[in-house]
């Protein structure tokens, strides 16, 4: 079986359908599934030839990176058009090698666009997979749900609340749940203080952390105003809770580290320095050692104002950290009763609950990062999870084959 899967993004580029698409070819490929991807340059550096991770997988870069997010309109239009023609080009002289038998394209668009022309080219099925609603206009957005989503063989959505939209304004019923995945033995969590130290020795934090640190990790791009919102609640509400804690020593013990970058970044920065907690409270920019980060954590932040199913709260789980979260996007359905559910700006909430596991006694704390562990392996590991899909491509091809023959 030969997949074209089609994105904007793919890792090492940033954004959670980045990660995913290429987690998913990753998985397929090793499953001898041969996954071809089309999609923009990860960094202006970066090469314009074929990379290939193993025989069965292998990326086609365009001459181009994928605009930020906070990009003028006149940008991000140039943009669709820019990688729809290269993106078109680039799947007509793969096909012409390898003989495509289904495409996967991953918004934003124009990904769907390309996968829609491309099956009738090639006389293939297409699925699409629905990330979010950022698109660059309501005429995009509609011409997206009434041809790309309504016609593929198979549309997914990677939040219900999404799903929930797009068949009440569009009537569109072919579309169907599909979570985020992500491969679980690729974390893990210290198992004893002198690993602990060791890991902290390795991130070059051994300045700033200790092995007897009680850690709590925000990880987040900075690229929405209502995300740094969010942290900043979390900043009130951990200043709240540390004035709680009487005992010196203690408190110094106590560490919140920020993780990520974005335009909006400098503000957070300043409202961290208003704090003055200079032994509590650490910017620490983007990192490429998340993994490591999050097996010296004890508790994951994340209570933004906008989500939609943020790998990072699966990355926590992995590694066996519990969450506090806002209720938003998918959060709520990923750690059920394995963390801390929070509205979105409950300060006192946040507070309150970092309190509450703090506090916990140290079997209680280990019983609940267990599982942690055993729901997020149970509900979203690929190795379990993603077999459906392969599943799913087998069905639309023969289905396909029956209808061409």
């Amino acid at each position: 079986m030969k997949i074209l899967r089609i994105s904007t993004r793919l890792y090492p580029d940033i954004g959670g359908p980045a990660k995913q698409a290429f987690l998913l070819s990753k998985f397929c490929s090793k499953n001898k599934i041969k996954c071809i991807n089309i999609t923009s340059k990860p960094f202006k550096s970066s090469t314009n030839k074929i990379t290939k991770i193993n025989s069965n997988f292998e990326i086609h870069y365009l001459p181009f990176i994928a605009p930020g997010v906070n990009s003028g309109p006149f940008r991000l239009i140039l943009f669709f058009f820019k990688f729809f023609i290269y993106g078109l080009l680039k799947a007509l002289v793969i096909n012409f090698k390898n003989k495509i038998d289904l495409i996967h394209c991953h918004s934003p668009p124009p990904t769907g666009f390309i996968s829609y022309l491309l099956s009738k080219i090639f006389k293939v099925p297409y699925i699409y997979t629905i990330h979010g609603l950022d698109y660059p206009n309501t005429y995009i957005l509609n011409l997206d749900m009434n041809y790309i989503t309504r016609n593929a063989n198979k549309s997914f959505s990677v939040s219900r609340r999404i799903i929930e939209f797009i068949k009440n304004k569009f009537g569109i019923e072919n579309i169907s749940w599909f979570p985020n995945l992500i491969d679980t033995s690729e974390y893990f969590h210290y198992k004893s203080k002198d690993e602990k130290e060791i890991l902290i020795k390795d991130l070059n934090l051994d300045n700033l952390l200790n092995k007897d640190d009680f850690i709590i990790v925000y990880i987040g791009h900075m690229l929405f105003l209502q995300k740094v919102k969010g942290m900043i609640d979390f900043l009130e509400a951990f200043s709240k809770f540390l004035s709680r804690i009487k005992d010196i020593s203690e408190k110094n013990k106590i560490k919140l580290l920020y993780i990520g970058d974005g335009d909006f970044s400098p503000i957070l920065i300043k409202k961290i320095k208003e704090y003055n907690l200079n032994q509590n409270i650490f910017f620490l920019g983007k990192r490429n050692d998340i993994k490591k980060i999050l097996a010296i954590s004890d508790l994951l932040g994340l209570t933004s104002y906008i989500e939609g199913f943020p790998n990072v709260i699966l990355e926590a789980m992995a590694s066996k950290v519990p969450c506090i979260a806002s209720d938003v996007g998918e959060i709520k359905h990923i750690i059920k009763d394995n963390g801390f559910i929070v509205n979105a700006g409950d300060i006192y909430s946040i507070g309150k609950n970092i309190e509450n596991f703090y506090f916990l006694s140290e079997d209680k704390r280990k019983h609940l990062m267990e599982n942690v562990y055993k729901h997020v392996r149970y509900s979203s590991d690929i190795n379990l999870q993603g077999k459906r899909l392969i599943n799913i491509y087998y069905h639309l091809i023969k289905i396909n084959s029956h209808k061409t023959n």
